[in-house]
C-alpha cells in the first residue's frame, strides 16, 4: 500500500471526487480533466493530483465560492514499484492541473445521432442490469430516478470545433447513473459512467491504479483503491475502469460519502462495494456499446420536479410514496365516464429531483384524439394560502379563484394562455399537505378541465401524515 507521506512533488492521480458542472452566460462549463498520468480523459471539472493543491486560481466564471484556503491531498505515489497485471510501471508525471473549456448550446439527449449506440431503451437496459447486479445485502437508498442508478441522457458538447487538441467528442459524451448505497455500517455513493472511445489503453503509471485485470475477451480493467482529503476531511474511494475491446469505456466509482449536512460531507468510514464487485459491474455485457437493448425493455422512470425552495415537509420514504400512488389509482377508477385516459402508469409516483420531501409524476392524458400533459405533485409542510388582496396594485389576477372547503382545505384554480394553455388546481390541506395537479396542451389540443383536475386533486388518501 502507498504510504501517507505528504510530498508536494509526487502524488496519487485524480480520484473523480471533485466533479462540477456549472452553467455560465448561455453555455456550460463542460470541464475536461486530462489525466496526465494514465492518458485517459474524463468529463467534468476535476483536480488533478498533487499531494497538496492550493486552489487559488479558479477562473472567475466557475462558481467556486471561497477557495482561498482550499487544499486537496492524496497519497504519495511510490516509484519504482510493481503493480499486479502490469508488465511495466511508468513513473508518475509531476505536472498537474485543471483543463477547462466551454460549450454553448450543448444538449443532453437519449437520441443524439452522433452516438448511435445509445438510446432511451439502451439506457433502460443498462439501468436494469446495474441495479440487478448490486449484491445481496446492499440497499439502493430510496431517491429520485436520477439518483437511483438510472442512466441519464448523453451529455456532450454541441460541437467538436472547440475541443482541446487531442480530445475527441466521444471521450466527453458520457451517460451516468448514480445512487447512495447502504450496507450495514458502511454507506456511500456509487457512480457508473459509460462512453465510447477509440483511444488506446494507457500504460500503467505508479499511483494511478493498484491492479490491472484482463477479461476473457482481452478487455482490460484497471482498479484503484485510495483516499483523498479536502481541507483535512478524508474520503475513501474505490474504482474500476473498463477499457472494452469494442471501444466501450465504463467507470464504476464508489466512495464513503453518503450524506451531506449543508456543505459538510458525512463520511461513513467504510466503502459499500468491494473491488471485485466493482469489476463485476463494469464487466456487465449490457453496458457494452455493441450490445443492443432487448426489445422487451421497460421504459425509464419519468423524472419530475426540479430545484425547489427549502421545504419544511417531511422526507418521504418508499412506503409513503407507494401509499399515495395507490390512492391515486383507486380514486381515479371512480372518475366520471367522460374523464380522459391517464394510462396504466398513473400512481407510479417518484421522488422529485433534488427534493426528497415531494413526490410527483408526469403523464399524458388522452381523450379521443386529444392529448394533454398532466403533472401531479404532492408535498407537505405547507401553509394555507391567504386570499389575495384584489385592491393591491401588485395583484395580477391570479389565481383565478380560491375557496375554502368545509374541512378547512383551500382550493386554488388558475389558468394561463400563451403558446400553450396551462390549467391547474392546487389543494392545500390544514395538515400542511399540498396537492398540485396541472394540465397543459397546445392547440388544437386542450388541457383537462378544472372539474377533472379537481377530482384528481381531492382524491381521498393524498395527505402526507
Amino acid at each position: 500500500m502507498p504510504n501517507e507521506q505528504t510530498d508536494s512533488k509526487r502524488a496519487e492521480k485524480w480520484t473523480f471526487a471533485l466533479t462540477v458542472v456549472s452553467l455560465i452566460a448561455g453555455g456550460t462549463v463542460v470541464a475536461g480533466l486530462v489525466d496526465r498520468w494514465s492518458g485517459s480523459q474524463s468529463a467534468g471539472i476535476s483536480v488533478a493530483a498533487s499531494t497538496s493543491v492550493s486552489m487559488t486560481s479558479i477562473p472567475d466564471e466557475v462558481p467556486s465560492g471561497d477557495m482561498s484556503e482550499y487544499s486537496y491531498v492524496t497519497p504519495t505515489a511510490v516509484y519504482p514499484t510493481t503493480i499486479p497485471g502490469c508488465e511495466s510501471v511508468e513513473a508518475p508525471d509531476d505536472e498537474h492541473g485543471i483543463s477547462i473549456f466551454t460549450s454553448t448550446g450543448g444538449d443532453d439527449a437519449y437520441d443524439d445521432p452522433r452516438f448511435p449506440w445509445f438510446s432511451g431503451a439502451k439506457a433502460a437496459s443498462m439501468s436494469d442490469a446495474v441495479a440487478d447486479a448490486i449484491p445481496d445485502g446492499v440497499e439502493i437508498k430510496f431517491a429520485s430516478p436520477s439518483r437511483s442508478l438510472q442512466f441519464g441522457p448523453i451529455s456532450a458538447p454541441s460541437s467538436s470545433d472547440d475541443l482541446p487538441e487531442g480530445w475527441a467528442i466521444e471521450d466527453l459524451a458520457s451517460t451516468d447513473a448514480s445512487a447512495t448505497l447502504l450496507r450495514g455500517e458502511s454507506s456511500g455513493g456509487l457512480t457508473v459512467s459509460v462512453n465510447s472511445s477509440t483511444a488506446p489503453i494507457p500504460p500503467c503509471v505508479a499511483g494511478s491504479l493498484v491492479e490491472r485485470r484482463f477479461l476473457p475477451d482481452r478487455s482490460v480493467v484497471d482498479v484503484q483503491d485510495t483516499w483523498s482529503e479536502i481541507n483535512g476531511q478524508r474520503t475513501l474511494s474505490r474504482s474500476a475502469f473498463l477499457y472494452g475491446i469494442d471501444g466501450t469505456r465504463v467507470r464504476a466509482y464508489t466512495d464513503d460519502t453518503a450524506d451531506r449536512v449543508g456543505a459538510e460531507v458525512q463520511a461513513s468510514g467504510a466503502l459499500p462495494l468491494t473491488i471485485d464487485e466493482l469489476v463485476s459491474l463494469v464487466s456487465l455485457p449490457q453496458l457494452r456499446i455493441t450490445t443492443p437493448a432487448p426489445p422487451e425493455t421497460a421504459p425509464l422512470q419519468t423524472v419530475c420536479g426540479g430545484w425547489t425552495d427549502e421545504s419544511s415537509g417531511r422526507e418521504l420514504d418508499r412506503g409513503i410514496v407507494d401509499a399515495l400512488g395507490e390512492a391515486l389509482r383507486s380514486g381515479w377508477r371512480a372518475a366520471p365516464p367522460e374523464s380522459p385516459d391517464l394510462g396504466s402508469q398513473l400512481g407510479d409516483l417518484v421522488l422529485a429531483e433534488y427534493d426528497d420531501t415531494t413526490t410527483c409524476q408526469d403523464l399524458v392524458a388522452r381523450s379521443g384524439n386529444n392529448e394533454s400533459r398532466l403533472s401531479i405533485s404532492i408535498t407537505s409542510g405547507q401553509q394555507l394560502p391567504a386570499p389575495p388582496n384584489k385592491y393591491d396594485p401588485s395583484y395580477d389576477g391570479h389565481p383565478l379563484s380560491m375557496e375554502t372547503t368545509e374541512d378547512g382545505s383551500v382550493i386554488e384554480r388558475d389558468e394561463s394562455r400563451g403558446d400553450k394553455v396551462h390549467r391547474s388546481v392546487v389543494v392545500t390541506h390544514p395538515g400542511g399537505t399540498r396537492v398540485t395537479v396541472s394540465s397543459s396542451a397546445e392547440a388544437p389540443n386542450v388541457p383537462m378541465t378544472f372539474e377533472q383536475l379537481e377530482f384528481l386533486a381531492t382524491i381521498d388518501g393524498l395527505e402526507i401524515r
